[in-house]
């Protein structure tokens, strides 16, 4: 009944000319967020590499000592060579001085050495310039080349290579502790060597073993022209052996020196005569440069 009489009201205002209010519905945008992103492509699983670990070599197994108890020479290892004299074709012979007592007989070898130019080699013991090293630092200042000959001067022959080598590098370090050089070759005691001493001398960095083929023996007390007689002996690319001990050997450089002088001589040391490097108070002469003059007699000599 309600519905019907409302009906009629309104059909009754319609009538009358009247209308319904216009209403405006507003056009809302409404503001959307952005669609997600689209999800970027995975490139798929990583593969990681372990680092690898450094190699590490196998340790060199310790040598094996010999049937002698010794640590025996390097398979690859060159022995030093043996020399006796040096070249036949040019006339100069080397002077060596052994064993290196008797530091006030050092001196006087190496006064008359340099006042008449006379190049040669020293081949001390170890304990001898342990003793006097002063004298020994008075023989290297004035140039003249130091090698090894031992430090206790005994025998290398039938020693085994490892003690051989300790034998050696036991002189070295004396004498470097001492501001020494040390020449690159080495003298045996009482010329006694084998082929450990060469591989020996080798592994101390030394490359030749030198013997002497000109002995003059004036350790055994003989007199100043006697060394002198068998010094002269020497020839073209003669080593001469003479000794710092005996009081006769200074007093028979003068006449060693005058005569082969005279004959046309001149004096090198081991290393000039071998082409090793090292020092030389004097410069090596050549095959064409005329031989110095004679020596004079030494003011006052030691008694024969």
């Amino acid at each position: 009944m309600v519905g019907v009489v409302a009906l009629l009201f309104v059909g009754g205002l319609l009538a009358s000319g009247w209308t319904l209010p216009a209403f405006s519905i507003a056009n809302v945008t409404r503001t959307s967020s952005p669609p997600p992103a689209a999800p970027t492509p995975s490139a798929g699983p990583v593969a990681i590499v372990p680092t690898p670990e450094p190699t590490v070599p196998a340790p060199t197994p310790a040598p094996t000592p010999g049937a002698d108890g010794c640590i025996p020479p390097p398979a690859d290892l060159v022995p030093a060579q043996v020399v006796s004299h040096g070249p036949r074709s040019v006339k100069v012979v080397a002077l060596t001085f052994d064993d290196g007592f008797d530091a006030p007989n050092v001196e006087r070898i190496l006064r008359f050495l340099v006042a008449h130019r006379v190049n040669a080699t020293f081949f001390p013991t170890a304990a001898a310039v342990e003793m006097t090293p002063k004298t020994w630092q008075k023989v290297a200042a004035a140039g003249f080349p130091i090698a090894n000959h031992t430090y206790h001067h005994a025998s290398l022959k039938g020693v085994c290579y490892e003690k051989q080598l300790a034998e050696l590098n036991k002189a070295k370090s004396v004498v470097a502790d001492h501001a020494l050089p040390m020449q690159g070759y080495m003298r045996p005691p009482y010329e006694e060597y084998d082929m450990n001493t060469r591989r020996a001398a080798a592994s101390a960095g030394e490359a030749y073993v030198v013997l002497w083929d000109v002995d003059t023996f004036d350790w055994t007390g003989v007199s100043k022209g006697t060394i002198a007689s068998r010094a002269l002996r020497g020839k073209s690319g003669s080593i001469i052996l003479m000794h710092t001990s005996p009081h006769a050997t200074p007093a028979a450089l003068f006449r060693i020196v005058s005569k082969f002088r005279a004959r046309g001589y001149s004096f090198v040391t081991i290393g000039q005569l071998l082409g090793v490097p090292g020092p030389a108070p004097f410069p090596a002469p050549s095959a064409a440069a005329p031989s110095p003059a004679a020596p004079s007699p030494p003011a006052s000599s030691p008694p024969a």
